[in-house]
């Protein structure tokens, strides 16, 4: 089991059951940020990600090293600063560093171990089996000259890419398929969960198998949380089974999704229903989606309203001047201040249209052509 996870005040709240390596017990996310923000994650971020993690083994005594206390207190940081941001990439996280420190110890059981997690796994990681670690001589820490610790890390980030990229098209199936039905269909009865229910018949009628919200149930339990707090409980033993867990609450409690404009990737709208762009910074911009949709929709009301676009010359030039001392900046901003709110008359046809371009082109010097 990776996680117990139970609902409280709107949030989703994940305990994690393995405090090996971090002293975070239960923390609450909204619901649906932690998956949409899974799904939305770049591919080649986590490859990165873990493929740093990895490198950290590629030396000699790295299989003497992991063992030592400060390198357990760096890890015990790291994953606590994961669990805060990003809750399913530290499953994944934690599942790595699980799996490098059984190797550690036991080749053969850390290979059955990610086994159980990833199926398939097992295949890739066959050259480790058979392994054991020598006994290193008396007085002296074992020198790992082939770094099969680090060759077992890397295979374990293929592993893990894979197996990452893969539950990320299933759900992101499942959410458009969602979208589509509520796009066209009209429920007869109040209860969300009646999208759940056509959701199945939907992935029957595309020759899915089975019916995975309705006939696979969540284990349940009563727990402590927070003492003298006790909850119901749901026990998640693997990642997939987490994210089907989030979206099949999502829809239960009729959580709001739609998909940006811009970056095409899902969130829930905050303030406004009809938003069309997230909140979530646009690859290497600097900018959010709602800053560049915003931008891009101005630019083309611009481009398609013959007075915003004489407006906007016209602002260009007395700013052009402004900046190259043609005239003062309080002459530029008065000017400005009076060219809106003629605009703004214009627009609203209290104004006529050739009477703004001509006071917009009062004061004008063109240059003979030729």
């Amino acid at each position: 089991m990776i996680a117990s996870v139970y609902l409280k005040d709107g949030n989703i709240c994940f305990y994690n059951e393995n405090r090996r390596f971090t002293d975070l017990g239960g923390l609450a996310y909204e619901l649906g940020r932690p998956l949409l923000d899974f799904i939305c994650l770049e591919p080649e971020r986590f490859d990165e990600f873990f493929v740093e993690t990895a490198q950290f083994f590629d030396y000699d005594y790295a299989h003497a090293g992991i063992h030592k206390p400060e390198y357990l207190e760096e890890v015990k940081r790291h994953m606590e600063d994961i669990q805060k941001r990003e809750v399913y990439i530290f499953f994944y996280f934690q599942l790595l560093i699980e799996f490098i420190y059984e190797f550690s110890e036991s080749p053969y059981d850390a290979v059955i171990m990610l086994e159980s997690m990833i199926p398939g796994a097992k295949d890739k990681l066959s050259w480790a089996e058979d392994f054991i670690w020598p006994d290193p001589p008396p007085g002296k820490i074992f020198i790992d000259s082939e770094k099969r610790l680090f060759r077992a890390a890397m295979d374990a980030v293929t592993i893990m890419s894979e197996h990452f990229r893969l539950a990320q098209r299933s759900i992101t199936v499942e959410i458009d398929a969602l979208l589509m039905l509520k796009d066209k269909a009209t429920p007869s009865t109040d209860s969300p969960l009646e999208y759940l229910y056509m959701l199945e018949l939907y992935r029957q009628d595309q020759g899915g198998s089975g019916f995975i919200y309705l006939e696979n149930p969540f284990r349940t339990f009563y727990g402590v949380v927070k003492e003298p707090e006790i909850a119901e409980l749901y026990s998640i033993d693997f990642i997939p089974d987490l994210c089907r867990f989030e979206f099949v609450k999502m829809i239960e409690h009729d959580i709001f999704i739609k998909k940006c404009a811009n970056c095409n990737h899902f969130f829930i709208p905050r303030g406004r229903a009809d938003a069309e762009f997230c909140s979530r910074f646009y690859k290497d911009t600097g900018r959010k989606c709602c800053e560049i949709g915003a931008m891009k929709r101005y630019e083309k009301n611009v481009a398609e309203n013959p007075v915003l676009n004489a407006h906007k010359k016209a602002y260009r030039r007395f700013n052009s001047r402004a900046r190259n001392n043609k005239m003062t900046k309080g002459e530029f901003l008065q000017w400005a201040d009076e060219a809106a709110n003629k605009r703004d008359m214009c627009l609203a046809g209290e104004l006529p249209f050739n009477e703004f371009i001509a006071w917009l082109e009062q004061g004008r010097i063109r240059k003979p052509r030729g």
